[in-house]
């Protein structure tokens, strides 16, 4: 498939990217008299050899008193990472699927919610929200394409709808992604046992009285399909500088991508040996999207506000994305053929700010805080779905059938509010309250299928506005508190909200019973219990945790996705999950989680099981250090198992287990000055597992996994 990257915007860009870090680094290369006159920014290093405790008064969210996960910079490169995924992979209660159809957003599951492309899990990165409510491929698809792994250097994951800061897709969890403020610079290029080679050149250097960081990240090659050959190009470049009491940065990010995709195949077929698991469905399969986003944040030097000017934090974005998507569901028709397509398009315009003041304070002698802030995001979406040739070319015509002609405006507004009380040493309570106001305007065109029996009842045109408030309560007390040793009781209460989905749950049965839904929020209630403890150097650390989460009216869909009814759900699940040092060169990590998911009032009496979601999942794994002369080795391993899951409401067809093994080395030497060679490897026992759905007809469809994916590179500093 001809991708037509060469004539790109981004091409250009990185046809000039050598020359920006020529530019850069002559400009770091001035006079001996010139470098002296140079100050560079300072820095601030932090040992974080213990943790802040939920019972103690803070900002950082390891202080709240929920399940919490926070990777810093040093166990993200210590990860097997493929793609973005990987981020989240081995994560306490998470299991991931990989669809493998191009560039189709990653499903993360977490909860027992599994709802497609991480639509019930809010993620932010660097304060923009990546959740997109009016895209006409699911409510709330969240995508991280953008994501380049290597300049992440935190991701906050927090359980359940228990944040304040994030409000709608909040069900599952909300994640905030952080880029590296102190990224270095170097060049790393990797290349896989199916030819496809990423090449990631980075430059951080002082301009003016800054930091500029500069990257660009280039994917070219096939994948383990037989068409599955992806073009992507990231560019990513951001300024860094002191602003008042504090430091805000200014980045810009272009992303260009084109990928085949091999569809879905049948697994009935496979298993009879009719077709191989690396066949392609039928030609023209695959995604295209190009993407530019503007961000500015600004944080203050103070950030917990012990002083009146301090605890400021401020997120600006706008941000443009072009998604299209070519598919074919046939799984019964010849392999390879050139059939038409139905080709799926959003265009999206978004703007958002968010805003907060965090000031810490003592209440009649007792340590408080107060954080508050605004948050705004409105999303403009041109949405079309039509037929294409094999070709991708849109067939005119006859034959032109456009199923979907919308435009949909989705603004959100929001306040927030968490206030910290300790009102003695080991107890802390906190309260926290969210106010959610969202407003949908929804135009069909004359060519939108439903816009005929839309015009009936006066509906092709609609407006409506829906708010909620969320209070969250939360309170963690200390059983112990040695100095040497630490453990802590906490629970909390809280409820989220889900927006209504303006494509399938407004419009889908409007031809059949000539009456439309409301556009109501669905309300979600969560509660948590947990114990954890952790030593202060950090030796061991563990947690337990039991939850339930009920959800009023949860969109339900039959067995092709098409909406159905609302109804009321139930979930609830444990967490255990333990970290071990046995030294500073050797440790071992463990979780394992057990989840229950049903559906209240099944459309269906007895089909009550919420499909796609695993039953349970354990990780295993050690990292460690090994040193021989003058060489060292960086290792890590881990397995994770997923177990298996109902493909039907009435759990008739299930998806059985898989272990996902991975593994990692990393050679250096000291007279190598920071140069590495690595090699990675994921394997699974079980390749045709993890992505799985029921097609109806009692059709299964996979998209299977490679057995075995090595990657080796080398990574070299500058």
């Amino acid at each position: 498939m001809k991708t037509g990257l060469k004539g790109s915007r981004l091409t250009a860009v990185l046809r000039t990217f050598p020359l920006l870090v020529l530019s850069a680094a002559d400009a770091g290369a001035a006079s001996a008299e010139d470098r002296k006159a140079v100050r560079l920014p300072e820095v601030e290093v932090r040992a974080d050899l213990v943790r802040v405790a939920p019972h103690e008064i803070s900002d950082d969210v390891q202080a709240l008193p929920a399940s919490v996960t926070v990777l810093e910079k040093a166990e993200l490169d210590r990860r097997t990472i493929t793609s973005y995924g990987d981020i989240f992979r081995g994560m306490t209660g998470v299991s991931l699927m990989q669809y493998g159809q191009g560039l189709v957003a990653y499903e993360i599951k977490a909860r027992g919610f599994s709802s497609g492309h991480g639509r019930d899990i809010a993620v932010y990165l660097d304060g923009m929200p990546l959740n997109v409510t009016g895209s006409q491929h699911t409510n709330g698809y969240m995508d991280m394409a953008q994501l380049i792994p290597e300049l992440i250097s935190r991701v906050e994951f927090v359980r359940g709808p228990f944040s304040v800061l994030a409000g709608n897709h909040a069900i599952a969890g909300s994640v905030q992604l952080f880029t590296d403020a102190h990224a270095s610079s170097g060049v790393k290029m990797t290349v896989d046992n199916f030819g496809q080679v990423r090449a990631l050149p980075v430059l951080n250097t002082p301009v003016g009285n800054g930091r500029l960081l500069l990257a660009a990240d280039v994917t070219r090659g096939d994948g383990y399909a037989d068409q599955s050959r992806i073009e992507r190009e990231n560019v990513f470049a951001r300024y860094m500088f002191d602003l008042g009491q504090g430091l805000a940065s200014v980045r810009f990010q272009a992303y260009e991508a084109e990928a085949d995709a091999p569809g879905y195949l049948d697994l009935g077929r496979i298993r009879s040996g009719e077709i191989s698991r690396r066949d392609a469905l039928s030609r023209g399969i695959g995604d295209a999207k190009s993407q530019q986003n503007l961000v500015f944040n600004y944080r203050s030097n103070d950030e917990a506000g012990q002083h009146a000017g301090g605890g400021w934090f401020a997120t600006v974005y706008v941000n443009q994305d072009v998604r299209r998507r070519w598919t074919n569901y046939a799984l019964g028709g010849p392999i390879g053929a050139s059939v038409d397509l139905g080709q799926e398009r959003d265009r999206l315009s978004q703007f958002g700010f968010d805003v907060r003041k965090t000031r810490t304070f003592d209440t009649a002698g007792m340590p408080s805080q107060l954080m508050a802030g605004v948050q705004f995001n409105d999303e403009r979406i041109d949405a079309r779905r039509f037929r294409t040739d094999a070709w991708r070319h849109r067939i005119s015509g006859p034959g032109d059938v456009v199923s979907v002609g919308r435009d949909v405006d989705t603004r959100t507004s929001a306040f927030y509010a968490q206030y910290q009380l300790q009102p003695v040493s080991r107890l802390k309570l906190s309260a926290g309250l969210r106010y959610d106001h969202l407003r949908f305007d929804i135009g069909l065109r004359p060519e939108d299928d439903s816009f005929a029996a839309a015009a009936l009842v006066g509906a092709e045109s609609v407006s409506r506005s829906r708010s909620q408030f969320s209070p969250k309560f939360g309170l963690a007390w200390a059983l112990s508190d040695s100095g040497e040793h630490r453990a802590e009781i906490y629970a909390n209460a809280a409820r989220g909200l889900k927006s209504p989905y303006p494509f399938a749950d407004y419009y889908a049965n409007l031809g059949v019973t000539a009456a439309l839904p409301g556009l109501d929020v669905s309300a979600v209630r969560s509660y948590e219990a947990g114990l954890q403890g952790a030593a202060a150097d950090r030796r061991y650390s563990w947690r337990l945790a039991l939850w339930n989460t009920r959800q009023d009216s949860e969109a339900g869909v039959n067995s092709v996705g098409v909406f159905e009814s609302f109804q009321k759900t139930d979930r609830d699940g444990m967490d255990v999950e333990g970290r071990l040092h046995f030294s500073d060169a050797l440790n071992v990590f463990g979780n394992f989680s057990r989840v229950r998911a049903r559906s209240l009032n099944p459309t269906t009496p007895g089909a009550d099981h919420i499909t796609n979601v695993p039953e349970y999942s354990l990780t295993l794994g050690v990292d460690g250090v090994m040193q021989a002369g003058v060489n060292r080795f960086d290792l890590s391993l881990a397995d994770t198992l997923t177990g298996p899951q109902s493909l039907t409401s009435d759990d008739s067809m299930r998806a059985g287990r898989y272990n996902r093994y991975t593994g990692r080395i990393a050679w250096s030497r000291p007279d190598w000055r920071g140069t590495s060679v690595f090699a990675s490897a994921v394997y699974y026992d079980r390749p045709l597992n993890e992505v799985q759905f029921d097609f109806g007809g009692g059709a299964v469809g996979v998209s299977p996994r490679p057995q075995l994916q090595l990657t080796t590179g080398i990574q070299i500093p500058l």
